[in-house]
Formats: C-alpha cells, sequence, structure tokens
C-alpha cells in the first residue's frame, strides 16, 4: 500500500463534504479498501463520562442521530486511561475490553473485531470531550499492527473530520433554537393572546404601572387575578417591556399537564431515558434561556414538580430526565395563578420556600366587573378580532348592547366577553349586533337607577324558561307561562338574543 496515496486520498474523501453522512460514507467505502472495515462511528465521551455515539456509517448508510451509550465503572475508566494515548488500540474480540463490550450491545456489533483511535479536537472542544473513532470488522481477529499503523496515519484529518462535525452540530442547534423560539413559539403566543393591553390607560393603570417598575429587572413577578381577567397578555406585556425582549417567550400551563410528563416538559430529556424517549428532548426551562418562562396556573403543581423548579430558580441550571448533567437555563420566571397561594401553603398543598421565591413582586389584576369602563374598548377590539378570525365584516352594535354588556357581573372575565362575541358574530345574520348569551345582569355599574326595560324583559323570559325547564310551547311551557304566543316568545328571544333550548348553556 503506497501509504501517501492512502493518505491523500482518505482526506479527500473524508474532508471534500461538509455533509457528515456523505463523508463518512465516502470515507468507509475507500477505506475498506485498504482495512477491514463493515462499519466506523464517530464517539465522543463527556468529561463527566457520558458518552454518546454521534455518527454511525456502514455499508448500508449513514446515521448521525446520537445514540447515548451507557458505560459501566470499568469502561469509564478504561476511557479517562485512553484519552491519554494517541497510538491506534485493537481490540480483536468484543470482550477483550469493557468499551468494546458497552459499545457492542448499545451498536449490535457483537463479535466484531475494532480498531479505535482516539482524535485530537479544536479549541475549545477538548475542554468539554474526547474523541475517538472506532473501525470494526465483524469476527474475532480481523486486525494486525499494519492495519493500525495505517490508519494512524489519517488521525489529522479524522480529528478535523470530527471537530467540523461537533461544530456543525452545535451550529445546528443554535439555529434551531432560533428559529424555534424567537419565530415558531413567539409568534405563536402573540396570536394567541395578541400584544396590546386594554384598559392599561384606564382600569388596568394601577396594575400597569407595576408592571412598567418591575420590567427593568429580573425579579420573578406573580400575577394574581380570577380566571380570565388577562394574566397571559400581561406576562406578554412585560416581556415586551423587559430587557429579555429579544429572547423567547415560552409558555407552561401547570394545571394542564400530567404529573408523570411534568419533569420531561418542564427540564427535558435525554435521548432513551425512559420508554418512548427515542431522541433528546429540550424542556420548556432549557428553550426560555435568556427570555421569559411563563408558568400559568403554578399553583396546580405537585410538589414534587415545585421541588425541582425551586432547584431550577435558585440555580439557574436544571438536568433532563436521564441526564448527568447539568444545563444552563437562565430564565427570567413570571407565574400566574389564581388561586389563594398563602392558604395553599398554610394547608401544605404548596411550598413556602417556593411561594417565597415566587412572591417577590405580585401584581393583581382585577376583574372585569370593577372596570366596566374598559368595557367599550375590549369589545371593538375583540370584535375586530374575532371578525377576522371568522373573515365576516364588522358589524355595527346595536344600540343598548354595550350598557347591557357593562350591566353583567363577569364571571369569567374577558375571556368570557371573548367568547360572547365570537358567539355572537356566527349567530349574526344582518342589522345591528346583539351580544347572543345568557347575559344574567349583576348590580348597575354605576350608581343607581332603573335597568332598561330589554334586560328587564331579557330576565323575565329566563326566569318563565328556567321554570319551564327549557320548554317554549305546550301546557306548562315558557309561552303558556307568560301568556303569549309561542312564535311570539321566539322572535322576543331572538330579538334579544337569548338562546334557544340546546343552543348552548343557557338556563341556571
Amino acid at each position: 500500500m503506497d501509504t501517501n496515496r492512502f493518505f491523500r486520498q482518505l482526506t479527500l474523501k473524508i474532508c471534500g463534504s461538509l455533509d457528515i453522512k456523505e463523508a463518512l460514507t465516502s470515507g468507509l467505502a475507500y477505506l475498506s479498501t485498504a482495512i477491514p472495515a463493515d462499519g466506523l462511528t464517530f464517539d465522543i465521551s463527556y468529561r463527566d463520562d457520558a458518552c454518546l455515539s454521534i455518527a454511525r456509517v456502514d455499508h448500508h448508510g449513514a446515521d448521525i442521530s446520537d445514540i447515548r451509550i451507557p458505560l459501566s465503572a470499568e469502561s469509564q475508566a478504561e476511557v479517562r486511561e485512553n484519552a491519554k494515548r494517541e497510538g491506534v488500540m485493537i481490540f480483536n474480540a468484543p470482550d477483550m475490553n469493557a468499551v468494546s463490550l458497552d459499545f457492542a450491545r448499545e451498536l449490535g456489533t457483537a463479535r466484531a473485531s475494532h480498531l479505535v483511535l482516539g482524535l485530537s479536537l479544536g479549541p475549545g472542544l477538548e475542554r468539554d470531550y474526547h474523541g475517538g473513532i472506532a473501525i470494526y470488522a465483524f469476527g474475532d481477529h480481523r486486525y494486525t499492527q499494519a492495519h493500525a499503523d495505517l490508519l494512524a496515519l489519517v488521525r489529522e484529518p479524522f480529528s478535523i473530520a470530527m471537530t467540523n462535525a461537533l461544530k456543525h452540530r452545535e451550529l445546528e442547534r443554535r439555529s434551531q433554537r432560533v428559529q424555534e423560539e424567537n419565530q415558531g413559539l413567539y409568534r405563536e403566543l402573540m396570536q394567541a393572546v395578541g400584544d396590546r393591553v386594554i384598559g392599561a390607560e384606564a382600569g388596568l393603570k394601577p396594575a400597569m404601572d407595576q408592571i412598567k417598575q418591575v420590567a427593568a429587572v429580573d425579579s420573578p413577578v406573580l400575577l394574581l387575578g380570577e380566571t380570565g381577567v388577562g394574566k397571559e397578555v400581561t406576562a406578554n406585556a412585560l416581556h415586551l417591556l423587559s430587557k429579555r425582549r429579544e429572547g423567547p417567550m415560552v409558555r407552561v400551563n401547570c394545571g394542564a399537564i400530567p404529573g408523570s410528563l411534568m419533569d420531561s416538559e418542564l427540564f427535558g430529556h435525554e435521548k432513551g431515558s425512559f420508554t418512548g424517549a427515542s431522541a433528546l428532548k429540550r424542556g420548556k426551562f432549557e428553550r426560555a434561556h435568556n427570555g421569559t418562562l411563563f408558568l400559568d396556573e403554578v399553583g396546580e403543581l405537585s410538589l414534587e414538580a415545585q421541588v425541582r423548579l425551586l432547584r431550577a430558580i435558585q440555580f439557574k441550571e436544571i438536568e433532563r430526565v436521564g441526564g448527568t448533567r447539568p444545563v444552563p437555563a437562565d430564565a427570567r420566571i413570571i407565574a400566574a395563578t389564581h388561586r389563594d397561594l398563602e392558604a395553599a401553603v398554610r394547608n401544605g398543598t404548596f411550598r413556602m420556600d417556593l411561594f417565597y421565591r415566587l412572591n417577590v413582586f405580585p401584581v393583581s389584576l382585577p376583574p372585569l366587573r370593577e372596570r366596566p369602563g374598559d368595557i367599550p374598548a375590549l369589545v371593538q377590539h375583540l370584535l375586530g378580532a374575532k371578525a377576522g378570525e371568522l373573515k365576516r365584516p364588522v358589524p355595527k352594535i346595536a344600540p343598548g348592547e354595550i350598557d347591557r354588556l357593562r350591566s353583567y357581573d363577569w364571571p369569567g372575565n374577558v375571556r368570557e366577553l371573548s367568547n360572547i362575541i365570537e358567539r355572537s358574530l356566527i349567530l349574526h345574520t344582518s342589522g345591528p349586533l346583539r351580544f347572543q348569551g345568557a347575559l344574567q345582569p349583576g348590580p348597575p355599574a354605576q350608581g343607581p337607577g332603573l335597568e332598561t326595560l330589554d334586560l328587564a324583559l331579557t330576565r323575565h323570559i329566563q326566569k318563565a324558561l328556567n321554570l319551564s325547564k327549557g320548554k317554549i310551547q305546550g301546557p306548562a311551557g315558557a309561552a303558556d307561562l307568560l301568556g303569549i304566543h309561542p312564535n311570539t316568545l321566539r322572535s322576543k328571544m331572538k330579538k334579544l338574543g337569548i338562546p334557544f333550548p340546546g343552543m348552548g348553556k343557557a338556563f341556571f
């Protein structure tokens, strides 16, 4: 074998393409003309002894998906010792050393001989990894010292290829993170909750003044308020006002994730860490690095999840499920809840230490019934948004309808208002828009006075429908109880926006 030609040709093969699959496939094809080679693997071991096969190629093709190799204590010691060597090691049977046994079990290369060559990685990489290449050929005693000497000639080009592969992996991860967090998740959040806080200069002004004060620092913020008051919109506004606005805004609904999946969702998992973990997954904390993590309904977290959450907030790092290395997770925490967390601390369902970590800067958001002056602006905003989603023109609102909304108690707050507007648009056919829904008026929004005739009539008809259990005509029907013709009742119900039985939960 002409060693100069061998070096030149193999270098061209493995360094001639930035595509690692193509480079390794081409390199193996040429290498097998000089050395017995059924396949090769690119392997790295972290300084903490975790081992990973990052690329594998045989004569059927290449695979660059990571495979985590659990190493025994004996193998870990052997990896550390081998990292100090520069020559090629020969293992002519898988049971000749501990590392071969571990790799053969995971990669399916049992009863194969191996040549193992340690690689010199580029500056910065050697701080974190040991790198190596393993050539294997099925069968025992397939390799000689001559084969080892030949492979040693190409240590430098294989080192370059490994360094390029690692740098390429890191660039891909960074690119994916930028694309995923700053575009996908952020745009999804903006579409879901919007970026405009209606009432910021009116009913929500005290709360928004607090948000502007705390936006400049990274202190945790706890948003308090009833369901549907706009905690998510407020969290989004806080993120946009903060110095982390260019980073990701990641939302976690703590009440919607089963307890068994909470650790994986928040902290991610390593490939193979449990059944079904077919790939490495980055958790919400890791994805929110250098950005904001919004923990909605934080009061629903289990005590076990609270322990890990507390540690992540304290040390700004997490460990993936099945992982052994800490992962940086520097995220600004915004938590939200409609529960009384102090009461939860007293009854033992919420950790006191976590409560004090989150309750650095509490902000209370008032319910909609306490800020009826915001309703006209909210209606116009939601009407335009919902009409756009339904691809319908924005209709005019019938006289008296805004007053009708202002008189309602709004137990579901802004979310309920949004639903009623959407339902009204769906049912609207022509003429001015009347809001369809069971609006049970609460106390007058502004001072004493008589309610409108429409409100009084709506309440009277609904009472009759309740007594008749939704029956309109016939004996003991609502029309019979009111002493009017059923068609007259139906006409009035349609005019007043009272749903007919079966059109929704309208009667209480």
